[in-house]
């Protein structure tokens, strides 16, 4: 029996990984007809820098003023392509827990998209500890994509 999909939620970093998780997300939105989420999360730099972060708001603004600018160009790539329902959110935080915990949607996400391995390259070294956390702590189904071409 093929599963059908309503709210499909990709993560993007940046990376290789995620934009090959956007692009295969699209397509199944596509082919399902589906709201199609896009996430983007801000690690906060007080989990690395403790006390330095409070002066570190301008860059973090920064940040996320240029995230936001790379969503808007996602969710137009998306919308050309024909998903008809886009949504972006830009969110400081925790990736693993925030990807895996998603709420920010008014309707359940009942498929995760995400790439195998991030920008993280400590993360990396652990085979995509992100994703091995999404895949084993959220309610909905999870597709890996791989690098492998």
């Amino acid at each position: 029996m093929e599963e059908t999909y309503k709210n499909i939620l990709v993560a993007v970093d940046g990376s290789d990984q995620s934009e090959k998780a956007f692009q295969e997300a699209i397509k199944i939105a596509k082919r399902n007809g589906a709201a199609l989420h896009i996430l983007s999360v801000i690690e906060e730099m007080g989990n690395y820098f403790g006390e330095l972060t409070m002066s570190m708001g301008t860059l973090m603004e920064d940040l996320r003023t240029r995230e936001e600018d790379e969503m808007k160009k996602r969710e137009s790539k998306a919308l050309e392509t024909g998903v008809s329902q886009v949504y972006t959110y830009v969110m400081y935080g925790y990736p693993k827990t925030l990807i895996a915990d998603f709420t920010e949607s008014k309707e359940p996400i009942d498929l995760i998209v995400i790439g195998r391995t991030g920008l993280n390259g400590f993360e990396r070294l652990m085979v995509g500890s992100t994703t091995s956390y999404v895949v084993n702590h959220t309610k909905a189904n999870v597709l890996v994509v791989n690098n492998v071409v």
